[in-house]
């Protein structure tokens, strides 16, 4: 079977191939043809029939059927008269368009009409002895006009296939992209909130008590400011880490994260603002995944961040972490009233905390207590979503 490869189509789509594919076979045919009426010194009914057969080759292309059928009834008229021709070797040129640009139906019928012409005619116009061979060769090479331009056709469809596939493929891989750029902008915001704000809050928090007790207790007043100062180092360089992951070609070299091990520096960072923090952990003494730790520790620090910032004379405030089988609890509870009478439900760093613990298929419950505010919720210990 002849075999036209995708690279061929793909060729042949180009424009400057364009007018050789539209012009090519009609110039050919029209040579033929031209050559054997100048050698049989042809009449001028030859000259016309022949010129009638190869001209509509011009506008295969467009109307491929119609074309097949006008070079036909030339042809079969031609045959009638007695004479057969090379210029007739426009009805398989225009019979292999219609194969290759037309459904089955169209081609078949087309493969029909020239083998049943060819062989009406050679049977009462054929001369003596001959017939046979007119309609071999005739339906011979419509056989292989119709087989080559469903070749064709065939290779075209699946060509077309990929091309479309590639496409639905690049689109599935951009939408992916845009999918994972927002995820990462998300994680971004969330780490960028974690860290400032919490770092901002404590060095507030120390910075107007060092102000309240500098008269009364320079020397504590002093160490408020150096611990300031200290936290707003380790806030820079959390932020130095996280701009460094946004200037980097890829998100492999992620900043270290903090896990469960950086809690108690948290507690003393926070315990230094005043307040009593007591941190208890229980239940199983499995080692939890890297992912896990981090969600944890940002929720206990933007907890912690919310009890300085809104909750005013609050003393107290008590971490609890179960380890179970299948999950984390966590509990965050202070007894501090609101500064402003309640506690804020939404914002950046709640938005934050909720997204994280969706990530684990978990839940969260913030609201006030008798004495306080509790912050409560489970991370279910399989992989995140």
């Amino acid at each position: 079977m002849i075999s036209i490869g995708p690279e061929f189509l793909e060729r042949a789509r180009r424009p400057a191939l364009a007018p050789l594919l539209v012009f090519g076979p009609p110039l050919v045919c029209a040579a033929v043809a031209v050559h054997e009426l100048l050698y049989n010194r042809a009449s001028a009914v030859d000259w016309t029939l022949a010129v009638a057969v190869v001209a509509p080759l011009v506008l295969r292309r467009r109307a491929p059927v119609a074309v097949f059928w006008c070079c036909w009834v030339v042809a079969v008229l031609t045959w009638a008269l007695g004479t057969v021709s090379l210029a007739e070797l426009a009805v398989l040129v225009a019979l292999y368009t219609v194969a290759a640009e037309r459904g089955l139906r169209y081609s078949l019928s087309a493969a029909a009409a020239v083998a049943a012409g060819a062989g009406v005619v050679a049977v009462r116009f054929g001369p003596p002895g001959s017939v046979n061979d007119v309609v071999v060769v005739l339906v011979g090479l419509a056989a292989a006009a119709f087989f080559l331009g469903t070749t064709v056709r065939a290779q075209s469809r699946y060509l077309a296939s990929v091309e479309d596939r590639a496409q639905r493929l690049e689109q599935e891989r951009a939408q992916q992209a845009r999918l994972a750029a927002a995820a990462e902008r998300t994680r971004i915001a969330r780490e960028m909130h974690d860290i400032v704000a919490h770092g901002l809050v404590v060095v507030v928090a120390l910075a107007e008590a060092a102000a309240a007790t500098t008269a009364a207790d320079p020397d504590g007043a002093r160490d408020k400011m150096l611990q300031a100062a200290s936290t707003g180092r380790q806030s820079l360089t959390g932020m130095r880490r996280l701009l460094g992951v946004l200037r980097a070609e890829d998100g492999a070299d992620r900043a270290p994260q903090p896990d469960l091990g950086s809690l108690k520096t948290l507690v003393d960072e926070t315990r230094r603002t005043g307040l009593d923090v007591r941190l208890t952990e229980t239940g199983t003494e499995q080692q939890l995944d890297a992912e896990v730790q981090t969600t944890l520790f940002r929720i206990v620090q933007e907890s912690l961040t919310n009890v300085v910032k809104h909750a005013s004379e609050a003393s107290t405030v008590d971490i609890v972490l179960r380890r179970d089988p299948s999950r984390v609890t966590f509990t965050v509870t202070d007894d501090g009233r609101p500064a402003s009478g309640t506690r804020p439900r939404t914002g950046n760093g709640l938005t934050g905390m909720r997204e994280r613990v969706a990530l684990f298929d978990g839940d969260l419950t913030t609201g006030p207590t008798a004495t306080g505010w509790t912050v409560s919720g489970e991370l279910k210990l399989s992989e995140p979503r």
